[in-house]
């Protein structure tokens, strides 16, 4: 065999050329309707996502919204409690409507109309108020509730007050619910009314406002996340 007659041992896919697919051409404009939907869809359902991220936020235990609920609840579940101390030790019209005759809250004179809780002025006849919130007898009335609130929720879910040990937790804490039965039912009175569902409803919400802080401060810790 001659030497110009050595076969090649190259790999033949290799000397083959192989011809490159034909580029489709692509469009790369947008769509314009495609965009359109798109941001329509985006603009009415953002309402709904801000409802729903606020109710996550509001629900999540340990979200920071949570925790603020959580004290919001404990702070007007607190004033609540606090309203038959206020009539009461105080002899003062009472703070919310429910199951009374008059109350402080919404006013109607000439020439003025607007909440007893907030400093109002008023010309006929002439006559400033402060408002309960410039009242030093409110914050001494709630100080008085938070307090017996927070023995009457330390006795119930075991934790600590102070150095106190839980035999006198739970002696003061019985003391102060008997005077929260007295003073809660010396305010509303159910047996003033004559209807039974009445009677019966006045009950129920007067043991409700006896046990609400306790309530609100379990409530609290659930939505900060501490239970």
């Amino acid at each position: 065999m001659a030497l110009g007659n050595k076969p090649h041992s190259g790999n033949p896919a290799q000397a083959v050329p192989t011809s490159s697919p034909a580029k489709v051409p692509t469009n790369n404009s947008p769509n314009f309707m495609e965009t359109l939907v798109t941001w329509a869809f985006k603009v009415l359902t953002f309402p709904l996502w801000i409802v729903t991220t606020i109710i996550s936020q509001l629900l999540t235990p340990g979200a920071a919204g949570a925790t603020f609920l959580g004290k919001l609840l404990f702070i007007f579940l607190v004033v609540l409690s606090s309203d038959s101390y206020w009539q009461v030790l105080f002899q003062n019209k009472p703070l919310f409507p429910w199951y009374e005759t008059t109350w402080t809250g919404y006013r109607y004179e000439t020439l003025w109309m607007g909440w007893d809780w907030l400093p109002s002025l008023s010309l006929f006849p002439p006559r400033i108020s402060l408002g309960l919130f410039a009242n030093i007898t409110f914050y001494l009335c709630l100080g008085i509730s938070f307090v017996i609130q927070m023995f009457e929720s330390a006795f119930v879910t075991g934790s600590k007050f102070g150095k106190l040990n839980p035999k006198m937790i739970g002696l003061i804490a019985i003391a102060f619910w008997g005077f929260d039965i007295i003073m809660t039912f010396a305010s509303r009175n159910p047996w003033r009314y004559e209807d039974p569902q009445q009677i019966l409803m006045c009950i129920l919400f007067n043991v409700f406002t006896i046990a609400c802080a306790e309530l609100g401060r379990w409530g609290e810790k659930v939505l900060a996340g501490k239970q």
